[in-house]
C-alpha cells in the first residue's frame, strides 16, 4: 500500500532519513523519527549505494489523464464562456453537459464520475447557483457604485440621515428539510397544511449623520404590504428622525405608487434615491433578512413566535 502523502512529501521524508543516517543515527532511531519501519530505512540506504545515486519517489499510481495539458487549457477557456454560448437554455455546467462537450471537442468519452474528478482537478466545485433577475445590469450597478453612491454619502456632511428601506415576506409554515433517522423510519414533523400563512415585514436601517450609530426600525404585517403600509411606515420614520432624510430603496411597484410619490412630494425632508434594477446585494437591509432567517426556528405558527425571533435582530447594532 502506498503511504499517505504527495511524491514531494515522501521524497522529503526519505532525504531526511538518509541525512540522519549520514550523521551516525541508527536505522531503528531514524525509522522512529520519520514514522516508517527500520526495514524501509535500510532499503533506502542500500538503494543509495547502487547504480542510482539518489532515491526518487514514484508518481502516484492510476490511469493518466486522457486529455493533454493543451486540451485541458482549451477546456478551461471553453467552460469560462458559459453553457449558453453552446446552445443550452440555462447558464450552468452540469456533469452531463461537460461530458458531452468533451466528446464533441476532443472525441474522448468520459464516465460521469471521471468528469467529476476532472473538474475537481481543474479547481472547479459543485455549487448552488445564485438567482439573478433577467433585468440585472452589471454596467448599471457599476455606474451606481461609482457615481450615485458617493453623491448619496455626501448628504451626511449636510446632517442628513441615511435610510435604507426594504420589504420581505416570511412563511409561517414549517419548512421540510432533510434530517437523519433510522433506515426505514421516515421522521414526521407536525406542521400546518395552510401554505398561505405568511408574515410581511418592512424594515429600515437608519444611519446617523456622523455614522456613529445604526438603528433598525421594523414593522410586521400579516396582510399584504401596499402603498398605504409604506406611507404609514414613512410617517413613523419622519416622527423619529429630525432633519433631512435620504431614503434609498428599490423601484418596487409599491414604491412607485402615485399615493407614495404624492406623500414624498408633500414632505420636503425626504430625498429619494433608487437602487439599480434587480440589485438586492446593494441594499444592506438584505443582510438583516438573512440574519432573521438564522434566528427563525422551524415550526413558527403565529406572529408572536415571529416577533420573538425579531428581538435578537432588533438588538443588533453596528458602528
Amino acid at each position: 500500500m502506498r503511504p499517505i502523502g504527495t511524491s514531494k512529501q515522501l521524497q522529503q521524508r526519505r532525504d531526511h532519513a538518509l541525512k540522519l543516517l549520514k550523521h551516525g543515527r541508527r536505522s531503528s532511531e531514524v525509522a522512529q523519527r520519520v514514522g516508517v519501519t527500520p526495514r524501509s530505512v535500510r532499503r533506502w540506504h542500500q538503494e543509495t549505494k547502487g547504480a542510482r545515486p539518489k532515491v526518487r519517489s514514484n508518481r502516484s499510481p492510476g490511469r493518466p489523464c486522457r486529455l493533454t495539458p493543451r486540451q485541458l487549457k482549451h477546456l478551461v477557456r471553453v467552460l469560462a464562456r458559459g453553457s449558453v454560448a453552446y446552445g443550452y437554455s440555462s447558464d450552468s455546467w452540469t456533469v452531463k453537459r461537460v461530458q458531452g462537450l468533451i466528446r464533441k471537442l476532443f472525441g474522448v468519452g468520459y464516465q460521469a464520475s471521471s468528469v467529476w474528478y476532472l473538474l475537481y482537478r481543474m479547481k472547479w466545485s459543485c455549487q448552488k447557483p445564485q438567482r439573478v433577475g433577467f433585468q440585472h445590469d452589471e454596467a448599471a450597478i457599476a455606474y451606481w457604485k461609482r457615481y450615485r453612491w458617493p453623491w448619496i454619502k455626501n448628504w451626511q456632511t449636510l446632517g442628513a440621515t441615511l435610510v435604507f428601506l426594504d420589504e420581505s415576506g416570511k412563511s409561517l409554515v414549517c419548512p421540510i428539510k432533510r434530517a437523519w433517522a433510522p433506515r426505514g423510519q421516515t421522521p414526521k414533523m407536525p406542521t400546518s397544511l395552510n401554505h398561505h400563512q405568511r408574515a410581511n415585514l418592512i424594515g429600515a436601517l437608519l444611519i446617523s449623520p456622523k455614522a456613529h450609530r445604526i438603528r433598525l426600525r421594523m414593522k410586521l404585517y400579516q396582510r399584504s404590504i401596499t402603498g398605504e403600509q409604506v406611507i404609514e411606515f414613512l410617517k413613523h420614520v419622519l416622527q423619529h428622525i429630525s432633519g433631512p432624510i435620504v431614503l434609498v430603496w428599490d423601484n418596487a411597484p409599491i414604491h412607485t405608487r402615485k399615493k407614495v410619490q404624492a406623500f414624498i412630494a408633500e414632505h420636503p425632508r425626504l430625498h429619494v434615491y433608487w437602487f439599480p434594477t434587480c440589485a438586492p446585494e446593494l441594499n444592506p437591509v438584505e443582510h438583516v433578512w438573512a440574519q432573521l432567517n438564522d434566528y427563525l426556528r422551524p415550526g413558527h405558527k403565529c406572529q408572536a413566535a415571529l416577533r420573538q425571533a425579531l428581538r435578537p435582530t432588533r438588538k443588533s447594532r453596528s458602528c
